[in-house]
């Protein structure tokens, strides 16, 4: 994963992009991960960004090895 370092590396939305701006400014480090999910671009084909995927694999790989 790369990270982003501006909020047009996270989303398109214009209108998301001005509301991070007005809440965070322009400092990305300040984004909560819950809004940052929220806000990601979503992979293609599937209903949830490469961040929650992530997390999804790590979160589900810790159970399948009890």
């Amino acid at each position: 994963m790369v990270p982003i370092s501006k909020w047009e590396d996270l989303t398109d939305d214009a209108e998301v992009i001005k509301t991070l701006r007005e809440v965070y400014g322009d400092n990305i480090e300040k984004l909560d991960l819950l809004v940052g999910l929220m806000a990601e671009k979503k992979i293609k084909g599937f209903a949830i960004s490469e961040t929650a995927f992530f997390i999804f694999v790590l979160m589900a790989s810790r159970y399948t090895h009890n």
